[in-house]
């Protein structure tokens, strides 16, 4: 049955929000109380530099520090994950810009997003080690143990209060490119919640800690609020709501990039800040050290806050960048003119093009290759406007790091996810290959990118791979250099 939720919600309940208490939390008055703010950022998928549509995080850490200093209240600050993949200035550095930058800024931990996974566990491994602060994932296994790269929680404390965080990633496995899946495992559902509950149950017992946060990266897909939205039980999917009852005192998710604050019928808030710098969420917690008494204000904390032109950049944004790109600016570099916009449909039927292009020009007089194509889909903000292109816009749409491919498949195969309306499937078929004219058992050759050769539904065998660090957004940038010359 469609839930009643499935329809986006926008509501505001802020005085509802005020003064309400934990799961968990004990009863009773007296004691000192200790005022603790915890912020957590989703999803910014590297969104470091200002840009026309886009704020950076020049401002946010200006913001931040200034709450570090201002003596109101203890603050945390924390990720739900997919941190660094998406733009010119994290990807081109596997996160590590980001990683130096979240130092600085005073994150205390961070859970693994899907997406910290597009270049391998190494990459994580490096990064773990720069950061300073822990990377989390209790769920993660490799090689058929726990991974080495992540641990399954942090502890912080704030005034004395001891605060527990578990970092745990949803069920998205299949989201990751089949070349880094090798060894790789989510445990989810019922196995899941087992951990967390051993995990709470330790922090509680031999840390001392007095309050449970749950950081995943996994949320609702059909909400949107500014304040609190009451949900069923039975709404969040994502989430085992068992957790609520005692093992977990407050929740910030991510993945859907979805902005709402929820709470469940335990009483435990769920928060989630919309993804891609959009907004921050927070929880404003008092806690009194005598009795256990907490009490939670959660609200989401919108960009045009904490990234008003008033407030002054962090000059570690600047540093970072010039440390990075000493040399050329890939904001300011035009490669030359889009003389129409592109949506992203248009956008992905142009690398379809450019695959078959470039697989012609390297492999075509050995291969009949028939197409290009592939699983294409662009990210934000989706469409590259008309006008001066630089190498960030194009590679903020296309921030994969899927090699060239030149791959053999059956023609049923073929049929199936090529030739027949597949959603995000695009190719480019200048012979006006119809299902009609293929050979079920014949074997065909085509162009697409190493996410769609190693996606196993596909059933294709790669061939040849194409040497030297040229992705989808190369072939683009050369594209418009030419002046649309290239076909």
């Amino acid at each position: 049955m469609k839930s009643v939720f499935s329809k986006v919600i926008s509501l505001t309940l802020a005085a509802a929000a005020a003064c309400t208490v934990f799961a968990g939390c004990g009863t009773g008055g007296g004691g000192d109380i200790v005022n603790i703010d915890i912020y957590a950022v989703n999803d910014l998928h590297g969104k470091f530099m200002d840009t026309a549509g886009q704020p950076g995080v020049d401002e946010f850490t200006t913001y931040m520090k200034e709450q570090y200093r201002d003596g109101r209240a203890e603050e945390i600050l924390l990720s739900t994950g997919d941190m660094w993949q998406g733009t010119v200035e994290s990807s081109s550095t596997k996160g590590v810009l980001m990683t130096e930058w979240m130092k600085d800024a005073g994150f205390v931990s961070m859970t693994l997003g899907n997406h910290e996974f597009d270049w391998g566990t190494d990459v994580i491994a490096a990064n773990q080690t720069l950061a300073g602060f822990p990377i989390l994932g209790i769920n993660v296994t490799y090689g058929g143990g726990p991974a080495d790269f992540c641990a399954p929680s942090a502890v912080v404390e704030r005034g004395g209060v001891k605060i527990g965080i578990i970092g745990a990633i949803g069920d998205c496995l299949s989201s990751i490119s089949g070349e880094f899946q090798t060894g790789l495992y989510f445990e989810t559902g019922s196995a899941l919640t087992a951990l967390v509950k051993a995990e709470s149950t330790r922090l509680r017992t031999e840390e001392g800690c007095d309050l449970i946060v749950y950081s995943i990266h996994d949320g609702g897909d059909d909400f949107k609020s500014s304040g609190v939205v009451q949900v069923k039980n039975s709404d969040m999917l994502w989430y085992d709501t068992e957790l609520s009852n005692g093992y977990v005192d407050l929740v910030f998710e991510g993945h859907t990039h979805k902005q709402y604050i929820l709470k469940d019928e335990y009483g435990v808030y769920h928060l989630q800040g919309g993804g891609e710098n959009k907004a921050v969420s927070c929880a404003e917690i008092s806690y009194n050290t005598a009795t256990g008494d907490c009490f939670i204000n959660p609200k989401q904390i919108a960009s045009s806050v904490y990234g008003k032109s008033s407030i002054m950049d962090d000059p570690i944004v600047e540093q970072l960048y010039e440390k990075h790109f000493p040399d050329s600016d890939p904001y300011t570099t035009v490669l030359g003119d889009n003389f129409a916009r592109w949506d992203s449909s248009d956008l992905a039927d142009k690398v379809a093009a450019l695959y078959y292009k470039k697989g012609i020009e390297t492999w075509g007089t050995e291969y009949d290759i028939v197409l290009g194509g592939g699983y294409l889909k662009t990210r934000s903000p989706y469409n590259l406007a008309k006008g001066d292109v630089t190498y960030a816009d194009i590679f903020s749409l296309l921030p994969f790091d899927n090699a060239i491919v030149l791959g053999s498949i059956k023609g049923s195969y073929l049929k199936s996810n090529f030739l027949t309306a597949k959603s995000n499937y695009h190719s480019y078929n200048p012979g006006y290959l119809t299902a009609s004219d293929v050979d079920d058992d014949a074997t065909y050759y085509i162009i697409v990118d190493s996410y769609t050769s190693t996606y196993r539904a596909n059933h294709i065998t790669e061939v040849a791979r194409l040497e030297g660090s040229i992705y989808a957004r190369d072939l683009v940038a050369e594209y418009i250099k030419d002046g649309y010359r290239a076909t």
